[in-house]
């Protein structure tokens, strides 16, 4: 099996072998977050997603991975739980993270413009506290378990209906479209499973 990482400068290096790559790991060029894939065009998931790299990480190896030599055991086991490495590799769907990731930045653009009037405080702390959220969990998505990341993304997508109620349309139009995107998303998973 061959692999692809991603470098801190933007650059694709690769194809190169599990033992280059654990060489890598050694040598701290490549982190637990590094973006690997098996082809030169992605998918992309962190380095510390791949079983055959766990241990390296100092995770314990899945029970199909290939076992590591000590020499990569630097750790006590603190990497991603095994609900990390059941995410799929093209995981979260680009129709819901991106409408997330839009609407956490237009929650706290809409917080900061309510600051300034006699109902600031009212309005624009939950409208922060929502936007902050969404940002959240939008950069934790990859590593967070499909379902649950779902069921979260449903909550945040219906909060972000009622911001209509702030004025925020920006956030109505991207909680509605996940909103239509989580059951796609679901069936998919299942469908991965």
């Amino acid at each position: 099996m061959t692999y692809w990482i991603i470098g801190g400068n933007g650059q694709t290096f690769g194809p190169v072998d599990l033992a280059t790559i654990h060489r890598w790991v050694a040598e701290r060029r490549v982190i637990s977050t590094t973006p690997v894939g098996q082809s030169a065009t992605g998918p992309w998931r962190d380095a510390a997603l791949f079983p055959e790299f766990a241990s390296a990480f100092g995770a314990e190896p899945m029970p199909d991975a290939p076992p590591v030599g000590d020499a990569f055991r630097t750790a006590p086991p603190t990497g991603p739980s095994s609900t990390a490495s059941t995410v799929p590799a093209n995981w979260p769907p680009d129709m819901i993270a991106i409408p997330q990731l839009v609407s956490g930045i237009f929650n706290i653009v809409a917080a900061v413009s309510w600051a300034f009037t006699c109902f600031g405080i009212i309005l624009s702390i939950p409208l922060t506290i929502l936007g902050v959220y969404e940002l959240i969990a939008y950069s934790r998505a990859r590593t967070t378990d499909p379902a649950v990341y779902l069921d979260s993304t449903k909550t945040k997508a219906i909060l972000d209906v009622c911001t209509i109620l702030t004025g925020n349309f920006a956030s109505l139009v991207c909680g509605i479209l996940m909103l239509t995107q989580i059951p796609a998303a679901r069936e998919r998973l299942a469908a991965q499973r």
